[in-house]
């Protein structure tokens, strides 16, 4: 069974942490951090991963926060393997 998740890539190891710290504040925004994928490109090797159903809302929280971060995949993982799609 595919399961699909969202992450996100960051310049920086300080942006990643403080979206994380951010969305620990949230339970229903369930996060974790991850090292980067190596077959996605990111200035910083540290990702937060999410769930992707929540995404818009996420997005919505940054922007009213004013934090940044590089790009968003959408993850699928079947079995052990996960493919990335850049999603924005």
């Amino acid at each position: 069974m595919a399961q699909t998740f969202g992450l996100m890539t960051f310049k920086t190891t300080h942006e990643a942490i403080s979206i994380k710290e951010l969305l620990k504040q949230y339970p229903d925004y369930t996060s974790s951090i991850i090292s980067t994928p190596g077959s996605i490109s990111a200035g910083c090797g540290m990702s937060v991963r999410f769930n992707y159903q929540k995404k818009a809302e996420i997005l919505d929280l940054l922007t009213k926060k004013g934090l940044q971060y590089q790009a968003i995949y959408k993850g699928n993982r079947v079995g052990v393997k996960s493919t990335y799609q850049i999603d924005q």
